[in-house]
């Protein structure tokens, strides 16, 4: 089980004296009046959108996808920090965009694609939920309005679409696959979409 972002207790309590006006989707649990049955880990998923039984996540525009229609993860990388500042030459050879050379990446945004249609889009932003279960940070200072996600394993991952950095999955794997399916590879096409070209060596 990956472990979320703590929720203060009195604010369980508040949804356990307060059932319906707590805004849980309770048709998604098959209990619609009561929670004692419920622990207050599972209690803090559904207040974070998480619904496991229905296996639906709320988005970030406030409406419900059906996590067995997703067909892909996005992730737009806008920016990056670096160990050794690039000079004027690494700008010519991209010898400053290894792989061992990113100190952080900064997102503009996390998608999931789904095969079908949900509230007129298919591709459903979900920052703010990676935000609010802390698999993400938001950017500070310069980077501010996009998120933070630190370059610990300094490698590139193989995905259908090209190699990309394996931190940026790092979300999706535990998030969302490690969540909801047990397996952490279970959505496993995956894209990274920016202007940035992340090399895992330099040549």
């Amino acid at each position: 089980m990956e472990e979320l972002k703590l929720i203060p207790r009195y604010l369980i309590n508040k949804v356990r004296n307060s059932p319906k006006s707590s805004g849980l989707a309770f048709n998604k649990i098959g209990f619609p009046k009561d929670l004692e049955g419920f622990s207050d880990y599972e209690i803090m998923e559904m207040m974070y959108g998480i619904y496991k039984k229905s296996l639906s996540l709320l988005v970030d525009g406030d409406y419900f996808i059906d996590l067995n229609d997703v067909i892909e993860s996005v992730c737009e990388l806008a920016e990056v920090t670096y160990f050794t500042p690039p000079t004027d030459k690494d700008f010519k050879t991209n010898h400053h965009n290894n792989i061992k050379n990113i100190r952080t990446f900064y997102v503009r945004d996390y998608f999931l694609v789904t095969r079908n249609e949900r509230e007129g889009v298919a591709k459903h932003r979900i920052s703010r939920y990676l935000v609010k279960v802390g698999a993400i940070n938001p950017g500070r200072n310069r980077f501010a309005g996009l998120y933070s996600n630190r370059n610990y394993y300094k490698t590139l991952q193989d995905f259908q679409d090209g190699l990309f950095p394996k931190d940026l999955y790092y979300p999706i794997k535990k998030y969302i696959n490690g969540l909801f399916f047990n397996d952490e590879y279970r959505i496993s096409k995956f894209r990274v979409e920016s202007s940035l070209k992340i090399e895992l060596q330099n040549k």
